[in-house]
């Protein structure tokens, strides 16, 4: 009613506005239109504003109120349907017993878990982030891939072990608190011994932290355990690694069925057959040669290997040999030309690809 109103005295007002116009335009004088009259013109106006939008706003509202009665009605349609269907009941699949492998609460053995310490990180102190998160990252990633994890199935337990250079020593109490044992370790050998030249100048200065980076030989040091898995501290484990273990441990126990399996199990690279004994497994550094290359650097981040104090003291001579040709590498054979060359990368892959081959398995 008060829109019907609005439009009736605004068509009124504009009508008479419009006649006094008319009237002045078919006069010879002309008149004045007088100030009440805009008024009226600009009050119609805005009536009629207001009565369209009070129009619009009830459309919009009457429209909503047919949704939402559709809705219910939908809705009401749906419920209906839920309450009728029939919804099929599937059978709980169980998994036969003697599929499930069962866990002993003895571990079969201990792995040795190694970190190196060569320097207390970018910033110099032991709150570096570099240092306690990844120690403590790479703790806990091996705690749950590890039998001491009530919630593994690795048969494996494991022991942490830090390698820290004297340098560092002032930022190792974060690994004493995070559970690693910590071994303080110079350079396991002096580098005004190598004999050869360009290596001795050289050592110092390449790779990521020249000659400390030696301090993973250690890990053959570990005597007392069957394995040892080097990490470097930007590292995490993601599943527990018990096939690489079951395999090594074939030495000890002798050719079994559990190390059968655990040998089908493995990605080799190239699908190179596994030897009777492995001494050590690692994955390759693909990235760091040019297209072509023949010998390839190991990583150095990953290494599983079989302790060995021969094989320490035989990396040592290694080095103070100093046979290090530049271009050619460690023993003139081309084991080297990529970052790290000097260092593990370089001699890891001289030593079990030259000196001992058919001793180690390259990963996928």
């Amino acid at each position: 009613f008060f829109c019907a109103m609005a439009m009736a005295k605004t068509n009124n007002s504009v009508k008479s506005t419009l006649l006094q116009w008319r009237q002045s335009i078919h006069s010879n004088s002309p008149r004045k239109i007088r100030a009440s009259t805009f008024r009226n013109v600009l009050l119609a106006l805005t009536v009629l504003s207001i009565a369209l939008w009070l129009r619009f706003a009830l459309l919009m509202d009457s429209a909503g109120d047919d949704r939402r009665t559709n809705y219910s009605q939908d809705q009401a349609k749906i419920s209906t349907i839920s309450k009728n269907a029939k919804v099929p009941q599937h059978k709980k699949q169980t998994i036969p017993q003697n599929l499930i492998p069962k866990k002993s609460s003895t571990p079969k053995a201990t792995v040795a878990y190694a970190v190196s310490l060569t320097s207390c990180g970018h910033t110099g102190s032991r709150s570096d982030p570099n240092l306690h998160e990844g120690a403590a990252v790479l703790q806990h990633s091996i705690y749950l891939s590890s039998h001491s994890n009530p919630a593994s199935t690795s048969k494996y337990a494991h022991k942490l072990f830090a390698f820290v250079h004297p340098e560092a020593g002032k930022c190792s109490d974060i690994f004493s608190r995070l559970g690693y044992e910590v071994q303080i370790h110079d350079t396991p050998f002096n580098v005004s011994d190598i004999r050869g030249q360009f290596l001795k100048e050289h050592i110092v200065k390449s790779g990521c932290c020249g000659e400390k980076e030696y301090l993973k030989l250690y890990a053959y040091t570990l005597l007392d355990y069957p394995i040892v898995v080097h990490l470097d501290l930007d590292s995490l484990v993601l599943k527990p690694l018990d096939d690489l273990f079951d395999v090594m441990m074939e030495s000890v126990d002798g050719l079994t069925d559990e190390g059968a399996v655990a040998r089908s199990r493995i990605p080799v690279m190239f699908a190179e057959p596994i030897p009777k004994q492995v001494d050590a497994f690692f994955t390759r550094d693909y990235n760091m040669i040019n297209p072509g290359h023949k010998h390839v650097g190991v990583q150095g981040g990953f290494l599983v290997v079989r302790p060995s104090l021969a094989a320490f003291e035989e990396y040592v001579s290694i080095v103070l040999e100093g046979n290090f040709k530049q271009g050619n590498g460690w023993g003139a054979k081309g084991y080297g030309g990529y970052f790290g060359a000097q260092q593990i990368q370089g001699i890891c892959s001289y030593y079990y690809d030259y000196k001992h081959p058919g001793t180690a398995v390259e990963l996928n």
